[in-house]
């Protein structure tokens, strides 16, 4: 099947609003319901789990389902997608992440434009945001090159799902949804002031994984 750029810009537009707008809707649903934080933590877990797998299912065929700059960014190096293509995606994803965050915002009467007021940084958390970007882009990589690609739409949710509970950034490993996640104030979302670091450290994580999954190449691929 063909898609044309538009149409592979409209998927990774409307994918990436759809992940964050679950992010912060989640975290909307938490502190209405007054959750507990282990509660608020599982509660977006799974639903970020889930509209991943919807969401990478329903557009893989269209335009990978990548909705994510740096997952673009390393298909790029890899010379598997034209330079002005990716920019595209960056462009989209950034622009559909901004969008789901604003429509989170609005579903639950809150102020449509506003700033997160929580701010994720330390060491810590900057060596988990690598580690959880590392283990995405591995994921995806090396599923790809061993011909498993049916299996990504699995692997990427459950590979999100244990970051929440085991990295204490909460794995966000995407620089689209980061952004988007400073447009409200749910308690899924993140300050400005913290945002360039989580994209420094999403984007080493990614070039690490590249490494290592060029490593592992078989001598067999190109």
């Amino acid at each position: 099947m063909k898609f044309t750029l538009a149409q592979r810009l409209s998927a990774e537009f409307l994918g990436t609003a759809g992940i964050v707008a679950v992010v912060i809707g989640a975290g909307h649903m938490a502190a209405q319901l007054a959750a507990v934080p282990s509660v608020d933590l599982v509660m977006n877990a799974l639903a970020t789990a889930g509209v991943l797998f919807v969401l990478i299912s329903l557009f893989a065929q269209v335009s990978g389902s990548h909705f994510n700059p740096v997952v673009t960014m390393v298909f790029w190096i890899r010379k598997e997608i034209a330079s002005a293509d990716a920019a595209g995606y960056v462009v989209a994803q950034i622009a559909g992440a901004i969008s789901g965050a604003l429509l989170a915002n609005l579903m639950f009467g809150e102020a449509v434009f506003t700033q997160s007021p929580n701010i994720r940084s330390g060491l810590g958390i900057h060596v988990a945001e690598v580690v959880a970007s590392f283990g995405l882009l591995l994921v995806i990589l090396l599923l790809i090159q061993q011909g498993k690609n049916n299996l990504v739409p699995v692997a990427v949710p459950l590979w999100i799902l244990a970051g929440y509970f085991f990295t204490s950034s909460t794995s966000f490993a995407n620089p689209a949804v980061t952004i988007g996640r400073g447009f409200s104030d749910a308690g899924s979302s993140i300050a400005w002031e913290s945002v360039p670091m989580f994209i420094v450290t999403q984007v080493l994580g990614a070039l690490l994984a590249l490494g290592v999954a060029t490593f592992f190449k078989s001598k067999t691929e190109g």
